[in-house]
């Protein structure tokens, strides 16, 4: 079974961002979404997450984004993605 994930109001320079990202992969930006996805969740995390007492006070939203979004968009940015207005 497959799951289906709509992302809303998705900033347009992040949209810019993965547009390009995925024309240089030679995938669509569903599947370069998918790709980055599978990579954020499947990399070794850092010791300070391993920690059960920080990472069981953390929501798993709170992860820090790494990869590609470095020095392109703020955690925070990211995060308020996530939430409901």
């Amino acid at each position: 079974m497959s799951t289906s994930l709509t992302i809303r109001n998705l900033d347009k320079e992040v949209e810019r961002l993965l547009r390009l990202r995925a024309a240089t992969h030679g995938r669509a930006m569903e599947a370069e979404a998918r790709e980055i996805l599978t990579q954020a969740v499947m990399e070794p995390r850092s010791p300070l997450e391993s920690n059960p007492r920080v990472n069981d006070a953390l929501p798993s939203v709170c992860t820090p984004v790494r990869g590609i979004w470095k020095g392109k968009v703020t955690t925070e940015e990211v995060l308020s993605l996530t939430r409901e207005d």
